[in-house]
């Protein structure tokens, strides 16, 4: 009997290591951060070891970062990276990495002042699955989405533990079952510490009432450890973004290797 229940652990113990390996891996870059010659290696790297690369468009005034991607933004503003240079990066790894999804992060202002229609459709034939707009709420996205729809481009709807039910409703039935929700893990800027326990258990379960979308968790993840906290949550998206900033600033592209493939 003994040996039984200690074949069936053994048993649930694998199932489990096995299960992780089937989360999906979201990573996270600024486009020319530190140039843009190294910003290409860097991509090359995330998108050899993730399935989705957020590419962020530089903005001298990212409220939702840290101060680790805040930094990068300045960095990468200060070398004049343009949305046009960033459609045409985009392009680049894309031809290099067709089955990755590279979603284009921006803050509104960019989008807008470049023209909605105009960088849809040409984030659509760069190769961009879908964008990621931190600071756009529901409630004024309904031209972007339209542009979205249009050309067939998924809009990433950003939630977090004090999103209302009601808001949630109407980001339930704004995202017609296409692309996947990113679930801020806390309240605050990216990079600071996060705790995956009960309270994230409760908070995805929440948002899954409103949606049969893929769920991805991002703001402190910054481990193996936590990518398996999370998932054992209910995220099907593990997000790593400012630890990779910091992996790189301290042992650079090799460093950043080892890191991702540690990850998975």
């Amino acid at each position: 009997m003994a040996d039984l229940k200690i074949k069936f652990y053994l048993k649930i113990v694998k199932i489990r290591k096995l299960k992780i390996s089937f989360m999906k891996l979201a990573t996270h870059t600024v486009i020319g951060f530190p140039n843009l010659k190294t910003s290409e290696k860097i991509v090359d790297l995330l998108a050899a070891n993730s399935e989705i690369v957020e590419l962020q468009i530089p903005f001298s005034d990212p409220v939702a970062d840290g101060p680790v991607i805040a930094a990068a933004n300045y960095r990468a503003v200060e070398n004049k990276i343009t949305p046009e240079i960033c459609l045409n990066f985009v392009k680049k790894v894309y031809r290099k990495f067709p089955r990755t999804k590279f979603y284009l992060m921006s803050y509104f202002n960019p989008i807008f002042r470049f023209g909605i229609s105009k960088f849809a459709k040409k984030a659509a034939e760069a190769g961009a699955r879908g964008f990621i707009v931190p600071d756009l709420p529901i409630e004024e996205a309904e031209e972007v989405l339209v542009a979205c729809r249009k050309n067939g481009l998924e809009f990433i709807f950003v939630v977090a533990p004090n999103t209302a039910d009601e808001r949630l409703k109407k980001i339930g039935k704004a995202a017609s079952g296409r692309g996947w929700v990113y679930c801020v893990a806390r309240l605050g800027i990216t990079g600071s510490r996060s705790k995956f326990g009960r309270e994230l258990k409760n908070y995805l379960a929440r948002v899954k009432k409103f949606t049969k979308l893929p769920l991805g968790v991002g703001f402190g993840v910054k481990s193996r450890k936590d990518l398996r906290a999370i998932e054992l949550a209910g995220s099907e998206i593990g997000i790593v973004g400012s630890e990779l900033f910091r992996v790189f600033e301290k042992g650079g592209l090799k460093k950043l290797e080892k890191f991702l493939k540690n990850l998975r």
